[in-house]
């Protein structure tokens, strides 16, 4: 009897898997439309794209992803930046991305951010590293980085006197909302 109830135990934990993370990386995505897109909102928003070159069978880049989900990273990371998470397979996926961006992962490993400007220029390469502290991301060191290559705020007052040429010139009027990101 109690032969049949360790066999059948046994089994039992056999059959249990181990939770696994979601995927932090969209496998099926499509990299270049994504980066496009973000683009087009950071233009818009006046944004920095933070492309995360990375894969799901890294543990550092599961840790990243989750740093940025700390409350002292998600305002800076919402107020300046589009973050697009960028799967690069077995090293074998989006390789044209890395080289256009100039991201050496080969040097560095993953996970690795490139920050673009709303052109799509190169404005930071920046391996993970140096921003590790033990066996995570430090926030400290995120928010330094974060704070180091977000955009220039824009003028007001050269916006607002763009504007009011442009509505001179068209024969329109300006609307001037006022506002925060948060």
């Amino acid at each position: 009897m109690s032969r049949c109830f360790l066999i059948l135990l046994s089994a039992a934990l056999v059959s249990v898997a181990p939770a696994q993370k979601p995927a932090t990386y969209d496998e099926a995505a499509n990299a270049h439309e994504l980066i496009d897109a973000a683009l087009t909102k950071a233009r818009r928003d006046d944004k920095r794209v933070m492309v995360v070159f990375g894969a799901n069978w890294c543990g550092w880049c599961h840790k990243l992803a989750d740093a940025f989900k700390r409350r002292e990273l998600r305002r800076p990371l919402r107020d300046d930046y589009e973050v697009v998470k960028v799967d690069i397979g077995k090293w074998d996926k989006n390789l044209d991305l890395v080289k256009k961006y100039e991201a050496d992962i080969k040097q560095h490993g993953v996970p690795f951010i490139t920050v673009l400007d709303s052109k799509g220029e190169v404005v930071k390469n920046q391996p993970t590293t140096p921003l590790e502290e033990g066996k995570e991301h430090s926030t400290e060191k995120l928010l330094a980085f974060l704070k180091a290559n977000k955009p220039t705020p824009l003028d007001a007052t050269a916006v607002l006197a763009s504007a009011i040429s442009a509505a001179k010139k068209s024969d329109r009027k300006v609307l001037v909302h006022l506002g925060a990101p948060w």
